[in-house]
């Protein structure tokens, strides 16, 4: 997120409001955060905000500047247990893992990880280190490892096209291959470009992954890159939809009327209009066919009807134009 473009969190330009807000739209469960530039101070400053309610924040700070580097887990209190989760500190500042608790007694553990960036040498020991953590401690495996790795390893995935140099390359693929995790969003796209950032050169890169082990992958759906993140960061956002294995069917539940057509004028009209008409059919005469709970069933029914199809009116001229040109990007993008 490249810092918190402001100093306090009581302006209204600080990142972290912004955080909040796209937990609450997108219904993010878990939210990995990169480049934090955040203090241990400024993190409780959050926590100890409005945005308590929702959201869990662990932070790791780069002890000898706060103001660089950083990663965090933003755990949604709304639809994620916090209660007893258990949180490892790897490297100051680039690496930390969450335990979760998950559904019954499962837990799902996630790595948070922030590469470094400076010198092909530097990612190399990050990388190594890693490994070294796994090797001489204890710690669980991640389910998902996710974060700015800061590497490209398959040339779809720099444009222009090529490949870290193969030492770097190299000490990745050792601890991927040593925790047995798989890049989620090109397993299930392996011939399709995107790209997560472009650098101030033009560059475009997909440095910006979600890696999950092989027993967890089948459970993944809806990968997805977006611009969700808009001008939080100039990075664009990997999600993935996680389902618990053995976790029951959740269907689509109950349709609700959108508040914007409160405001909309035909949609109200016509509200008014039928009201109005149910009103005057209440001194007609009562049967067991036409009476007032009849009569207010229809009026109910047909409000709802013409709101479904006014939602889509209005909401989808602006939602097909949107497809269309990522559409036409995406084509552009993987033109031969």
């Amino acid at each position: 997120m490249n810092g918190l473009r402001a100093t306090s969190l009581s302006q209204t330009s600080h990142k972290w409001h912004e955080i909040h807000s796209i937990l609450r739209a997108k219904q993010l469960g878990i939210l990995i955060v990169t480049e934090t530039h955040m203090s241990t101070t400024q993190a409780l400053e959050i926590q100890d905000s409005y945005m308590n309610k929702r959201l869990k924040l662990f932070n790791y700070e780069y002890p000898d500047n706060p103001a660089t580097k950083g990663v965090a887990i933003v755990l949604n209190r709304e639809i994620t247990n916090i209660d007893g989760v258990k949180i490892h500190y790897l490297i100051p500042g680039r690496a930390m893992l969450a335990i979760i608790p998950w559904h019954g007694d499962r837990t799902l553990t996630v790595l948070a990880s922030y590469a470094p960036t400076e010198t092909d040498e530097a990612k190399i020991k990050y990388w190594n280190d890693m490994c070294d953590l796994w090797l001489t401690t204890d710690l669980p495996v991640p389910d998902v490892a996710g974060g700015d790795f800061n590497l490209v390893t398959n040339q779809l995935d720099r444009l222009p096209h090529h490949t870290d140099p193969d030492a770097v390359v190299a000490a990745y693929l050792r601890f991927v291959r040593l925790l047995e995790l798989k890049d989620g969003w090109r397993s299930n796209n392996p011939d399709k470009k995107a790209y997560t950032h472009i650098n101030t050169r033009g560059t475009m890169s997909r440095i910006d992954w979600l890696l999950v082990s092989p027993t967890l992958m089948k459970n993944c759906h809806n990968w997805e890159i977006s611009d969700f993140s808009g001008s939080l960061t100039d990075h664009k956002m990997v999600s993935v939809r996680i389902s618990a294995p053995g976790a029951p069917y959740v269907g689509r539940g109950r349709w609700a009327m959108p508040q914007f057509l409160l405001h909309d004028k035909d949609f109200m009209n016509y509200a008014v209009e039928e009201a109005c008409k149910l009103e005057d059919s209440m001194d007609m005469v009562r049967t067991d066919a036409e009476n007032a709970q009849t009569r207010c069933k229809k009026f109910k029914d047909s409000v709802r009807e013409f709101a479904q199809k006014r939602a889509k009116t209005a909401v989808g001229a602006t939602a097909q134009k949107k497809k269309d040109l990522e559409r036409t990007k995406e084509e552009l993008l993987n033109r031969p």
